[in-house]
Formats: structure tokens, C-alpha cells, sequence
């Protein structure tokens, strides 16, 4: 009786995960012509710098995350249990919407008519830039002023996203192993 409900789990996995899986290995080791070649694997130098930078912003990433989640995670633990269930909803409630919604949210709000440059606009932090620049520019005259900050299309942005989308998943299990410490444990090793 029970197994018959993973059918339908194994149906989902075999079309939405497995195929597309093989459908890249079988395109990988073929040609045009569908021949067997591995010929596709030269072009996988030119690839290096994009998996580097990629890897590169995985780990900064992560480095941000352990940097924010283990401080929230460890304060959290350390609050009363109707504080750690607001803490705990806080937390996990920007995950109830979809992954794809949040991405766009953060992409309109550092584009270059976003909210955040439309604030340093109001409050005059580009003028105030632009005289800064201008002031220690070699050439004043050939100074071109900005009127927003590139934020979107940054490494910095990829950052923030990765950040913001994956911190939950740092704080919680990390949270759930502190929770169960013995805090009696800490107080003795200070003695």
C-alpha cells in the first residue's frame, strides 16, 4: 500500500531529473551527425575562467553566509522559546515565495532605475559622488558624471542573491544542532 505512493515520485523523478540528465550526456558524446565523438570535450578550456569564477562566487557565498548565519543562528538558541518561534518564522517566511519571484524582487531594486538608486537619487548621494570623482579626476573637463550606480549584472549582485536566497539554509540546521547543546557544558568549560 505505502509503496504504491512513490510511483507517481518515481514517474516525476525519471522525466524532470534523470532524462534531462542523460539527454546531456548523450548530446556531450555526439556529434551533429550523431555520431560517437570527443571532439566536444576541446572546447572545455575555453570554459576554466567561468567555472572558476563561478566556484569563486560559490565559496564567497558560502563564507558570507556561515559569516551571518552562525551569529544568528547561535543568538537565536540563546533566546526564549516564543522568541526563537518568531525568530524561526521570520526566518523561513521569505521562503514561501517562490525562488524565481525573489530573484526578480532583488533585480528591480538594484537595476539602474531600481528603488536603491532611486534612493541615492533623492538623497543625493550620485550628485554627491559625481563631485567627489569630478574634484580627484586627472581631467575635470573630461569627467562624464553618472546618474545611477551599476548594481545589476555584478558580481557583487550574484553575491547578494546567493546570499539572501540560501542564508536560510545555513541558519536553520545550524540553529537545530546549538538548540540541543548542553549550555551547562559551556559554563563548565569556563571554570
Amino acid at each position: 500500500m505505502k509503496k504504491s505512493f512513490a510511483y507517481p515520485y518515481g514517474v516525476w523523478l525519471a522525466v524532470f531529473i534523470l532524462a534531462p540528465i542523460l539527454m546531456v550526456v548523450v548530446y556531450a558524446f555526439h556529434n551533429a551527425d550523431g555520431g560517437f565523438t570527443l571532439h566536444n570535450f576541446s572546447y572545455l578550456p575555453g570554459y576554466l575562467p567561468i567555472f572558476g569564477r563561478s566556484f569563486w562566487l560559490a565559496f564567497l557565498s558560502t563564507v558570507v553566509c556561515l559569516a551571518l548565519g552562525y551569529p544568528m543562528a547561535y543568538l537565536m538558541s540563546r533566546l526564549s522559546a516564543s522568541k526563537q518561534s518568531l525568530c524561526m518564522m521570520l526566518i523561513m517566511l521569505p521562503m514561501w515565495i517562490n525562488f524565481l519571484l525573489r530573484t526578480y524582487a532583488w533585480m528591480s531594486i538594484l537595476e539602474n532605475n531600481g528603488l536603491l538608486n532611486q534612493l541615492f537619487q533623492q538623497i543625493g548621494l550620485i550628485d554627491l559622488y559625481n563631485q567627489i570623482a569630478m574634484h580627484f579626476a586627472s581631467d575635470p573637463a573630461a569627467y562624464v558624471p553618472i546618474d545611477h550606480f551599476q548594481m545589476i549584472g555584478t558580481q557583487g549582485a550574484v553575491v547578494l542573491g546567493m546570499v539572501y536566497n540560501y542564508l536560510p539554509f545555513m541558519i536553520l540546521p545550524i540553529y537545530s544542532v546549538i538548540v540541543k547543546l548542553d549550555h551547562r557544558l559551556i559554563e563548565a568549560a569556563r571554570d
